[in-house]
Order: structure tokens, then C-alpha cells, then sequence
């Protein structure tokens, strides 16, 4: 095998963000965190090389480096992620390795996630390394809290890998998921994607909300603790389509996410939903742990048209997407 090519979905959440962390997930009993893969997808090419030479390339990122050798190799650069890969896996010869990601950057769809999933599902086939799915995972999330030096949620490595809507069961016994197979066109119809054009990280965020929640804080407790018991809500209300409770649900979400943390909303975001509720929103939230990014309005499907062309007359941009089944898959 001289290339390979691989590709991931990216996610929308719809509840139970943050309380996938582990430990938190411990301390709050059936704890679920609930999303769908989008077909916004993150990408990896790797062709072999002839020589010792890595050369990894970030389109969307507009960042290329190089290195003599794997040996040479070095983390202290803005592609972190990749060099980290590429050093697990241990390809016997130089590469050349592209990335690029469809959802845009800091968007809150777990972009960096699915680009994990994708980069080590290519390298995993490439190297012939026979690792499974699961485990995968957990060679992903680890490599992604080296890069960013604190603790991972588990939730977002389990669209990009499976695809589809999933609950991610949390417990002491570990992390579970469950596929749920509903009309996704409807929801597709019902859920409308765009970018506030200001980009976040959701480490900030998390990582505020862990600490203060690890020292006791008793409003971060009880904040956590009714984001578990919404999303244990919603549940019913996806298995069942019940698409009048879930639009409820995820306004609900959203009022307890923003009693979190200061930071999860920022002027952008309400004024972005204010304009979406005049033109026929239910209700909204940010994508990912909020500080800017993505949103997603839910509404009537006769009213998403409505919403999208408010929103695209205040220059804001609507990302069309459709729910992707597949997972990662080489392509």
C-alpha cells in the first residue's frame, strides 16, 4: 500500500456535553450525553515516500512542516496532533501526510475529534497495526490530552468512529454507546447548523467548569447535575420522535449550560438566537462547550427556511449538512 485516504464525521451535541469528562461522569449516576455525526467531514491523505522524510501538510490550517526523519520529530508546533499519531503508530518509512477539515475552525463540532478518528484509522491500516474501533478510541483521546494538556470528553470520538445518532452511556462500568436508527431527515429538517464566526476553546470552558466542579462547587454540581437529568429526558422523546418535547429539551439544555460558566454565551451567540426565536426558532443553543462557534436553532421543518435567510442577511454563515451513517471509512 503506497496511499491511503480516510474520512470522519464531525458532531452536533444535543445534551449532556462537559459531564462526559471523566471523573465528572462518576459523580452524577446514569450519566448520557446525546449527538449526531454531520457530513462536515474531517480528512487524511498519506502517500508513502521513498525516503526518510515526513512531510505533513494542514489545508484548512494553511500550516506545512517537515522533518527529516520520524527520530527528528518534534511536538512544540500548531500540528501536534499529527506528529503525536504519527509517532505511536510508527510508519517504517517517510510520508507525506494532508489533513483538512470541512467544519470550520474552533466551531465546537469536535472538528480536532474526528480529525483524530480519521488520522489514526488511515495510520492504523496504514501500518497494518490491527487495532479495533474501540480501541481507537482510546488511542485518540489519549493522544488528544497530550496535545492539549488536560482532560478529554468522551463523547465526541464516537460519532466520527460509528456515525449516526448515538446516547453515550457513562458509568462506572465505562463508556457505552447506543445507536438510535430514527427518521433523520426529519430531524435534519427541524435543526438548523450555523457559525457565529467567532472561534472557541472548549478546553477553556471544560476545563473551568472540571476544576470548579474537583474543588466542590456546589453550582457547578447542581448546574451538572440537571444537564444529566435533561438529557435523561430526551432520550424518550428521540427513541419516540417526539420532535415537540425534544425542541423543548434542548432550550432547556442550553438554560443550564449557560448557568455553568460565564463564558459559555457571548453577545454573538444571543443576538445570532434572538434573530432566529423572531423567525420561527424554538429553541437554540451553542454547539460544543459555547464560547462562540457553531449554533443550532430547532424549529418546524416549515419554518427552517425562514430562519436560514435571517440569519444570511446579517452576513452570518448557515452550514448545510446532512446526518452521516457511516463513520470514519477509507476511502
Amino acid at each position: 500500500m503506497t496511499s491511503i485516504e480516510s474520512q470522519a464525521p464531525t458532531r452536533i451535541d444535543l445534551c449532556g456535553g462537559t459531564i462526559d469528562i471523566w471523573p465528572l461522569y462518576l459523580f452524577h449516576e446514569s450519566a448520557t450525553t446525546i449527538n449526531l455525526a454531520i457530513n462536515l467531514y474531517a480528512k487524511t491523505k498519506i502517500e508513502l515516500r521513498n525516503d526518510s522524510r515526513i512531510i505533513i501538510e494542514s489545508i484548512d490550517l494553511k500550516k506545512r512542516i517537515s522533518f527529516d526523519s520520524i527520530k527528528d520529530i518534534r511536538h512544540n508546533h500548531s500540528l501536534s496532533l499529527i506528529t503525536r499519531a504519527i509517532n505511536f503508530f510508527k510508519p517504517k518509512s517517510g510520508l507525506y501526510l494532508e489533513t483538512d477539515c470541512e467544519s470550520p475552525s474552533g466551531a465546537g463540532l469536535a472538528g480536532s475529534s474526528a480529525l483524530n478518528i480519521s488520522l489514526c484509522f488511515a495510520l492504523n491500516k496504514l501500518t497494518n497495526s490491527k487495532y479495533s474501533r474501540k480501541e481507537i478510541i482510546t488511542i485518540s483521546k489519549n493522544i488528544e490530552a497530550q496535545v492539549i494538556n488536560i482532560p478529554t470528553g468522551e463523547q465526541d470520538y464516537y460519532p466520527a468512529m460509528f456515525g449516526g445518532l448515538h446516547f453515550i452511556k457513562l458509568s462506572i462500568e465505562g463508556v457505552k454507546y447506543e445507536r438510535v436508527n430514527i427518521d433523520y431527515k426529519e430531524l435534519e429538517k427541524r435543526i438548523t447548523l450555523c457559525y457565529s464566526g467567532s472561534s472557541r476553546n472548549s478546553g477553556i470552558n471544560n476545563w473551568e467548569i472540571f476544576k470548579r466542579r474537583i474543588d466542590g462547587s456546589k453550582k457547578i454540581l447542581k448546574n451538572l447535575e440537571s444537564i444529566k437529568k435533561t438529557s435523561n429526558k430526551m432520550k424518550p422523546a428521540v427513541i419516540n420522535s417526539d420532535f415537540k418535547m425534544l425542541g423543548r429539551l434542548i432550550g432547556e439544555e442550553w438554560r443550564n449550560r449557560k448557568n455553568l460558566w460565564k463564558g459559555v454565551s457571548t453577545p454573538q451567540i444571543e443576538r445570532l438566537i434572538a434573530i432566529a426565536e423572531e423567525n420561527g426558532a424554538i429553541s437554540a443553543k451553542a454547539c460544543g462547550a459555547g464560547g462562540g462557534g457553531c449554533v443550532i436553532f430547532f424549529s418546524e421543518p416549515y419554518r427552517q427556511e425562514d430562519i436560514k435567510n435571517a440569519l444570511k442577511k446579517t452576513g452570518t454563515r448557515v452550514l448545510n449538512y446532512r446526518i452521516d451513517t457511516s463513520g470514519v471509512k477509507i476511502k
